[in-house]
């Protein structure tokens, strides 16, 4: 065969090159379609700026990254096939996960990971990340939680520490697909009237009343309206009621809150029927059962000898992420990332002498407030002054300790208007002459209905309060403790309080927080890990764990 270029010039080419060729082409073209079709593997296609693409692998039998290098118009070809691939709704059935590196043995001390890969009803391998997992591993004695990295195709690992040796339930259970991950994102999040109260107006003397609606909006001119705006923590963000029609009835007057939760309740039984499918039994909080049910961990060792031997920080600020937070032994809790210890009465005295700490939050802050005095054997202190739960005081030779819940609340029982206090309202106005202050803030369970970026905006302002406060007291040492899981696996509760709603706080906090010198009380994996069922109130000798990691940070460990 002859092919012509031009008048003078021919370029023979043998049936031997063509072959090659062609099979060269051939080769190609079949590694592209097994990698995309292989239900053994998953992949993530990327293009580097020098246009030679990466392909990462995750094998059932290793777990290891390779690289290819193809043309730059086979790199193309493969990200526009992934980008047009039709993969549905996640199926738990389908659904499976398996051990990193199966065959291999589990010592105690150690870690170790399960691989997850999503289906769908078609049992193809989802291509896109984005579901909400959970991941545990639990024996009579020890659990642990395992945390989750999302490789954004369909293949997720879950990390987990072989604490102690001895047989282990593996649970994996999907939360939410990521159809349901985006509707919270792009529907929940931006949903304005999440949160109404009814605001009763009073007249000075108590004969003239009037109940008016109230919410939150942006900052305008508005007429006929009550707009109460608190800049320093709400920033463009006010609190707005109808205004009174009684002339005696001035803004002024308002007197108390009441959360309208039949309003509330109609609005997302609509919203959640208009949305069943997302949240249906068979892919909301259900356990996947496509893969090993059971683990075995080797060795002799004690989880407490164990715990020794690792090498692990001592508690202080700005602490980097662990691929596991810690484990129980019972209702011990062994954070793995940094030094904890179980404090006695006499070391916690010794630790909160001469200090003045305060607590800012909502009713789980609260559950620290009274653990801690019970700790301090001062649970029935007559020393300690109450208003209406919204705040505490106590002050004794022991310990001078404030609880604060911040305003607004969401409830089922009318609230004095403003008993709560912003953070700012006395962080601002603290004594500087002595600058013996340990702060703890952890506002997170009534903000699940505010829109997102008005709540990230509360917390950029929180932080501005803490760098305030530092300027004239550095030495003040400042916690923040994260939300946790609360389990809300049903119903409307699921749009108005849903983990995945939680988490994303969880996130906001590590976000907004860190690298600035704060103390961060992460108690998310914690929560999860132990074999109690997660609510919004959990046990107290939960709490007292929480505690001793706190002190662990704000005291100095012997």
């Amino acid at each position: 065969m002859k092919l012509k270029l031009g008048k003078q010039m021919t370029v023979q080419v043998s049936k031997q090159t063509r072959v090659y060729r062609m099979l060269f082409f051939v080769a190609v073209a079949y590694a592209v379609y097994a990698i995309i079709t292989t239900p053994r593997f998953s992949f993530l296609v990327t293009v580097s700026s020098d246009v030679i693409p990466t392909i990462k692998m995750f094998n059932q039998q290793v777990y290891a990254k390779q690289k290819f290098q193809f043309y730059e118009y086979l790199a193309n070809q493969t990200n526009n096939a992934v980008k047009k691939k039709h993969v549905g709704i996640i199926n738990s059935t389908n659904t499976m996960y398996y051990f990193k590196h199966s065959g291999k043995s589990v010592n105690a001390g150690g870690y170790f990971s399960v691989i997850i890969e999503a289906r769908d009803i078609n049992n193809s391998h989802s291509i896109k990340g984005g579901e909400f997992w959970y991941a545990t591993i639990r024996n009579k004695v020890v659990n642990v939680a395992g945390k989750i990295t999302d490789f954004d195709n369909g293949t997720y690992e879950a990390n987990f520490f072989a604490a102690q040796p001895g047989e282990y339930d593996v649970d994996i259970i999907l939360v939410h697909p990521s159809e349901t991950t985006k509707f919270i994102e792009n529907v929940l999040w931006p949903m304005e009237d999440r949160v109404v109260w009814d605001g009763k107006f009073t007249s000075k003397d108590e004969k003239r009343q009037e109940t008016k609606l109230c919410t939150f909006k942006m900052q305008f001119k508005y007429n006929n309206k009550c707009v109460y705006n608190f800049s320093l923590a709400m920033g463009k963000t006010v609190f707005v009621c109808d205004k009174p029609k009684h002339k005696m009835l001035t803004c002024d007057s308002l007197m108390s809150l009441k959360s309208k939760t039949t309003r509330i309740e109609k609005k997302f039984s609509n919203l959640f029927a208009e949305n069943a499918a997302l949240f249906h039994k068979s892919v909301t909080y259900v356990k996947i059962l496509n893969g090993p049910l059971k683990i075995t961990v080797n060795n002799t060792e004690t989880s407490d000898n164990m715990a020794h031997s690792l090498v692990i920080p001592e508690c202080k600020a700005d602490l980097p992420a662990t691929l596991s937070d810690g484990f129980w032994v019972n209702d011990t809790w062994t954070s793995l990332r940094c030094k904890s210890k179980q404090w006695t009465m006499a070391e916690i005295k010794q630790c909160v002498k001469g200090k003045q700490l305060y607590f800012f939050g909502d009713s789980t802050t609260r559950q620290w407030n009274a653990g801690l005095l019970d700790l301090l054997g001062l649970s029935k202190s007559n020393k300690t002054k109450s208003l209406n739960g919204k705040r505490t005081y106590h002050s004794s030779d022991v310990v001078n300790l404030t609880f604060t819940f911040h305003p607004y609340t969401i409830g089922r029982n009318p609230m004095q208007y403003r008993i709560g206090r912003w953070e700012y309202e006395i962080l601002d106005n603290l004594d500087s002459s002595t600058c013996n202050y340990i702060i703890m803030i952890s506002p997170w369970a009534h903000y699940t209905q505010w829109v997102k970026e008005r709540y990230i905006e509360r917390l950029y302002l929180l932080r501005q309060t803490i760098l305030r406060l530092r300027k004239r007291c550095p030495n003040t040492v400042f916690v923040i403790k994260t939300p946790k899981p609360r389990n809300h696996d049903t119903g409307t509760s699921l749009l108005y309080a849903g983990d995945k709603l939680i988490y994303d706080i969880r996130s906001f906090f590590l976000d907004v927080f860190k690298d600035i010198g704060i103390h961060i009380i992460d108690v998310w994996d914690m929560n999860l890990a132990h074999p109690s069922k997660s609510t919004i109130h959990m046990p107290i000798r939960i709490i007292y764990q929480e505690l001793y990691l706190f002190l662990s940070h704000v005291c100095k460990v012997e």
